[in-house]
């Protein structure tokens, strides 16, 4: 194996799944190990691609196309739902002042929620769109043109045209970022600007186990891929959006910038010994609490892992979650419902999400407290 960033080679992997079996990020299970492996260079994340890699992101990979207006929550804020576009796109505009006219691509957009939003607030931009997949294209005809989308490769006037590209979430799933970042290079005008986001292994640990996640970056790893394709002015920003990291990279002429990776690698191998730990975690609880009836708070990545690890999977009666596009839905054929809407009989609740704020949303719950319940999260089991 040799590092998606730096192509360095990296031996051994850091972390091998117990399992054959693994999670995508769309919560779906896949046969395939997950191994991880920690560049000694810049520090990079990486996992195998998947062999149908095309194919997967061309008809499989289908990213919340279940409503026109389906979206993911970002947190709750004094009771009422942030979702993730509505966020992101505060915090694009907080990050770039985009001049009047602007021209902008969303690079592997997929639904291109961000920008269809961001443009009704800003209905002078010229928003382009690329993705390697035809499945969003009703979507994309909503509110661009069909000269200003394109699929799979980009048309050659687009080279040089852009005043900034933006890519949410899309860079950990390229099994080659290099090539990349070097297209995304070309298709600015000289001072045009990158902006993008990817999540962050240490502040959203659940991007260490997912299976088509193929790149795991850091902050080193991201500053040495875009300063390696000739970027400038680099920002990377870990705390403005929780569990990511926000970037911004102008074209421009570069000076080579050095990175010391010592310390994330000391992080990245605490990080695989932390998901031994949560794999036996959740084995020995769910053994400990075998044949009483359990739910799982949380319907996304988290909770999914949760229970695809457990030992007695048959005795959880539903997930919960706080989002109402998620309620009414099945996971691994349990019902998803409201938090209260908790039936009466589940004496344990596994709490599937971030452990960085799951303490918090677990105890803004004042109804769970008279109820009696075990409450186990990833990290250490409460009672």
């Amino acid at each position: 194996m040799h590092c998606n960033v730096c192509l360095a080679e990296v031996g051994k992997p850091i972390y091998s799944a117990s399992s054959n079996q693994s999670l995508t990020s769309l919560c779906e299970l896949r046969d395939g190990k997950v191994n991880v492996w920690s560049c000694p260079v810049c520090s990079h994340l990486l996992s195998e691609a998947f062999a149908d890699t095309v194919a997967y992101y061309e008809s499989d990979y289908k990213i919340l196309l279940s409503e026109e207006e389906e979206d993911q929550i970002y947190e709750v804020r004094n009771g009422e739902i942030v979702y993730r576009t509505n966020h992101q796109i505060d915090t694009l505009l907080s990050k770039l002042n985009l001049p009047d006219g602007a021209i902008v691509l969303d690079y592997g957009c997929a639904k291109a929620s961000t920008l269809k939003k961001l443009s009704s607030q800003r209905p002078d931009l010229n928003i382009h769109l690329f993705d390697v997949s035809s499945m969003y294209k009703a979507y994309w005809e909503k509110f661009v043109s069909v000269d200003r989308y394109a699929i799979h490769t980009t048309p050659s006037t687009w080279d040089a045209r852009f005043d900034v590209l933006t890519s949410f979430f899309a860079l950990e799933h390229i099994p080659q970022p290099v090539d990349t970042v070097k297209k995304v290079y070309s298709l600015l005008k000289d001072g045009g600007v990158f902006y993008g986001i990817v999540p962050d292994t240490f502040g959203n640990v659940a991007d260490f186990v997912v299976i088509d996640h193929v790149n795991h970056f850091t902050t080193p790893s991201l500053t040495y891929l875009l300063d390696a394709a000739g970027f400038t002015d680099i920002q990377i920003d870990d705390s403005v959006h929780r569990g990511a990291l926000v970037f911004t990279a102008r074209k421009g002429s570069n000076k080579e910038i050095t990175v010391d990776p010592t310390e994330t690698l000391e992080k990245s191998a605490s990080l695989a010994q932390y998901w031994t730990s949560v794999n036996r975690r959740i084995l020995e609880t769910s053994k400990a609490h075998t044949g009483v009836t359990k739910a799982i708070y949380g319907s996304g990545f988290y909770g999914a892992y949760i229970a695809s690890a457990m030992s007695d999977f048959d005795h959880v009666s539903c997930f919960l979650d706080a989002s109402p596009f998620q309620q009414g839905k099945e996971l691994f054929g349990k019902p998803i419902l409201a938090p209260e809407l908790l039936p009466s009989d589940v004496k344990v609740l596994y709490v599937g999400l971030n452990p960085s704020i799951a303490r918090s949303i677990i105890n803004s719950l004042e109804w769970l407290t008279s109820r009696g319940i075990s409450v186990v999260y990833l990290d250490e089991q409460a009672i």
